[in-house]
């Protein structure tokens, strides 16, 4: 039996303005390491599904791909802070962003 442990409190926020178009998909486990607790993170502001010319949208929250894949939510309409992902330790290609037409990156 496992025991899961639920944290509680405010999720990292990532958009300059709150309004946003977004849609459901399923985050990938695949080259993420595991951080000192032994989960398996892919972090907010994370490009999905690849940081390169295939990317889709921005992932808005983080996913917890410890136990396999797991369903987040992309931006693919809004504004989007880079300080916020700098922080987060996140940085999203040049050609990543030029798939992105509709989001704005502020710093």
């Amino acid at each position: 039996m496992k025991v899961l442990c639920k944290e509680y409190g405010q999720p990292v926020e990532i958009l300059k303005y709150n309004d946003f178009l977004g849609a459901p998909c399923m985050v990938s486990g695949t080259g993420v390491t595991a951080d000192a607790n032994g989960k398996k993170i892919v972090k907010a502001g994370t490009p999905w599904p690849k940081n390169d010319a295939t990317c889709m949208g921005i992932l808005l929250h983080d996913v917890d791909v410890t136990y396999g894949e797991a369903p987040g939510t992309y931006v693919f309409e809004g504004s989007i802070d880079n300080t916020k992902l700098t922080k987060n330790n996140v940085t999203v290609a040049a050609e990543a962003k030029a798939k992105l037409p509709r989001v704005t990156f502020f710093d």
